[in-house]
């Protein structure tokens, strides 16, 4: 299966889980007529390739949450890459419930075609020095589809200039405080 095809079965699979899964962010009410999400085309423009510099004192700290509250979290490292030409680095966070590193993230099209809270990607290894960052598979926090859920917001420095035409559109209304 090539990568384009792996990142459509991804969305699939999410769709499928959002409309069938026991553990579905999703009202009840709302699964029936769930059609899937909406996604930007695949573009591997946004399969980025880069550093990942880790902290040396790595520490948890509190991230702002949309409910005005805070989350407990690992601040891990930069990953630190270019688009189109443009250096840009991107702060790092570990998930302390699964050990995953993905990257909090917000950017031109936050609050027009995407969701205005932001969007989270996975980080994922390649080898010893190189990490890929796939915009592609940039997902929305599940405050976005309900908004009892509480979420993490992203970071400041994690505020990115320029459009990721690339992951999942807004859903729904916009619920981001």
């Amino acid at each position: 299966m090539d990568l384009i095809a792996q990142i459509q079965a991804v969305h699939s699979a999410k769709d499928s889980l959002l409309r069938y899964g026991t553990d579905s962010p999703l009202p009840a009410a709302q699964r029936a007529d769930f059609a899937g999400l909406d996604y930007f085309p695949v573009d591997l423009r946004f399969r980025l390739a880069g550093e990942l510099h880790i902290y040396g004192r790595r520490q948890q700290i509190q991230v702002s949450a949309t409910d005005g509250t805070s989350m407990a979290m690992e601040r891990f490292g930069r990953f630190v890459a270019q688009l189109e030409g443009k250096p840009f680095w991107l702060e790092v966070h570990r998930s302390l419930e699964n050990n995953e590193l993905f990257i909090m993230f917000k950017d031109a099209t936050n609050g027009q075609s995407t969701y205005s809270g932001g969007r989270y990607a996975a980080l994922s290894r390649l080898d010893n020095l190189t990490y890929i960052l796939d915009f592609n598979t940039a997902y929305n926090p599940y405050c976005a589809y309900d908004s009892a859920y509480v979420c993490p917001l992203p970071p400041a420095q994690n505020y990115l200039t320029f459009e990721i035409l690339a992951g999942e559109q807004t859903y729904g209304a916009n619920l981001a405080h």
